[in-house]
């Protein structure tokens, strides 16, 4: 199935993924977990469970770096972009690992969980404006919570 309009558009069997999502609950965040063994790909990616978010976050599996990005079409514009964010406050490397991203049940949530599967750790990532320094103003940046267990 093909979706024809609004969100997803052209990608195949997004609202009935979505559906089993929504069904499954912790299900569809625990995939990414069994997606660790070899062949898997330097990098995890999950979006958030907000229906209103338009945002994906990446993992790289093994140093716990979080980016994310969402995609934008300005008023003028007739093709959108993709915007990623810069990283902020633990968002970068962390300590080597086997680590993955897994959504939380909250339908209003628009961040991620950073799991390590070596120690147990988590944290939470998520997109957030943050002060320049020097002033003017303020940009949003990827900003993850102290690991904890």
């Amino acid at each position: 199935m093909v979706e024809r309009s609004g969100r997803g558009r052209g990608i195949p069997g997004r609202r009935i993924l979505q559906a089993a999502c929504l069904s499954a609950g912790a299900l569809c965040g625990t995939a990414a977990l069994a997606q660790t063994g070899p062949g898997a790909g330097n990098y995890a990616f999950e979006a958030p469970p907000s229906a209103q978010a338009n945002r994906v976050y990446s993992v790289n599996r093994q140093t716990g770096e979080v980016s994310a990005c969402q995609f934008e079409r300005p008023d003028s514009a007739l093709v959108g972009i993709t915007r990623c964010f810069p990283k902020g406050e633990g968002a970068g490397a962390q300590k080597a690992g086997v680590y993955s991203l897994v959504a939380a049940r909250f339908a209003g949530e628009t961040g991620i969980f950073r799991v390590n599967a070596d120690t147990g750790e988590m944290s939470v990532c998520y997109v957030r404006d943050v002060p320049k320094s020097g002033g003017g103003g303020a940009e949003p940046m990827v900003l993850c919570t102290p690991q904890a267990k």
